[in-house]
């Protein structure tokens, strides 16, 4: 996978650094690994965001989804601030492990289970091992970005699966303010096996 420095603020051992952090620190495995074609560190000002994941599907001779091509990209804006460059990269490989959530889980359930991601809500079981429903959460930011399920899985991944710390304070989380539980070990499971 590429990774694109537009700001010119990080060396080559720092950009490395970032993606080994997926190979080496996450839940990944050959195809989402090589499905991630490029990570883009890019200053997008006030955005409100600080990394988002988009993808492109690619299709068989048969026109059939065989696999994806996604990018990550990560606002350099809200680390700007921070001048410590270690710190700035921590903040980076948080970001970095939610956006990377989106690639895990989204990715699989567009391939194998022919999920349209951002026109329908998780699949039944999710809702039912995170305790969600239709009435408080939704399939987009309709209800808020900490009630979209897209965002709850990410959370879900990058608390489940990112070392220590950046697996820490779950944004939707009763710690945060928020008012889901941890997740449970059956998340854990199935987003372990969204990929078989």
């Amino acid at each position: 996978m590429q990774i694109e420095d537009n700001t010119g603020k990080f060396t080559q051992a720092e950009l490395e650094e970032l993606v080994n952090f997926i190979g080496n620190d996450l839940l990944s495995d050959e195809f989402d690994l090589e499905w991630l074609g490029a990570i883009k560190i890019r200053d997008s000002g006030p955005s409100g965001w600080r990394g988002y994941w988009k993808f492109k599907e690619h299709l068989d001779l048969n026109n059939q989804i065989d696999g994806i091509v996604a990018v990550i990209v990560l606002n350099f804006y809200y680390v700007r601030p921070i001048k410590d460059t270690q710190k700035r990269l921590d903040r980076l490989k948080e970001v970095l492990a939610h956006e990377y959530g989106h690639h895990w889980t989204l990715s699989y359930l567009r391939v194998y289970q022919s999920l349209d991601v951002w026109r329908e809500r998780m699949p039944n079981e999710y809702y039912r091992l995170r305790g969600l429903n239709d009435r408080d959460y939704a399939r987009d930011y309709s209800k808020g970005w900490d009630r979209c399920d897209k965002e709850i899985i990410a959370e879900d991944y990058r608390s489940l699966f990112a070392p220590a710390p950046y697996n820490e304070e779950h944004q939707m989380g009763t710690s945060c303010g928020g008012t889901l539980e941890l997740p449970s070990q059956e998340v854990k499971k199935y987003i372990e096996n969204l990929n078989k």
